[in-house]
């Protein structure tokens, strides 16, 4: 007989939880930046208009990944490999804000060239942070927890991982570019109910 760990109530890790997702909704939905592809005059003059906004989104994306450490830190308790994976994850979602912030403050349209070098440097920074979701993800799915908690992170791992592999080939990502951050947020929520809510030991044979 084994028996499931205890998933203990634990409302400050759900409100840190909520607080993530508020700060990174708002971060991301605020403003729709140029892809990598975008020109180079085009880039540097948009980075450059709205310096300032831009500038105030990364802060605000910076506290959220500040945010989901402390989550990852109050998972613990239930796993330490899910809060090491949660941690990884908070360094690795740094890494898009950052090639953000520097391409606003050295944005000019007069010379451009260095805007088109940054944003180019953007995918890198998503590659980066997908990979702490696979990360992240699979060790949730490995932990002794609700059946539904599982598939759910499986799914998101194999939708971030081939987001990386479509991307690695250079095919186009289509509906798995869009999918793949919304499964983590579904993750992320789903653990936030889950330490609001607690769950009691389980015995199995």
């Amino acid at each position: 007989m084994s028996v499931d760990r205890s998933w203990t109530v634990d409302r400050t890790a759900g409100w840190l939880g909520v607080a993530f997702l508020l700060t990174l909704l708002g971060s991301e939905a605020a403003l729709t930046l140029p892809d990598e592809s975008a020109a180079a005059g085009a880039v540097a003059s948009f980075y450059a208009e709205h310096r300032t906004a831009i500038i105030v989104l990364q802060v605000v994306g910076f506290v959220s990944c500040a945010l989901l450490a402390l989550f990852a830190w109050r998972l613990r308790a239930l796993d330490r490999r899910v809060c090491v994976a949660g941690l990884v994850l908070a360094v690795a979602a740094l890494a898009p804000g950052l090639v953000t912030l520097i391409l606003a403050v050295v944005a000019d349209p007069a010379q451009p060239d260095l805007a088109e070098t940054y944003n180019r440097l953007e995918p890198r920074g998503d590659d980066a942070l997908f990979l702490g979701i696979v990360v992240f993800a699979v060790a949730v799915a490995l932990v002794r927890s609700p059946v539904w908690l599982r598939v759910i992170a499986a799914v998101v791992a194999i939708g971030c991982g081939l987001r990386l592999v479509l991307e690695a080939i250079g095919q186009p990502r289509g509906a798995v570019d869009s999918l793949a951050p919304i499964g983590f947020l579904v993750l992320v929520a789903a653990l936030t109910f889950l330490s609001f809510r607690g769950r009691r030991p389980s015995t199995s044979a």
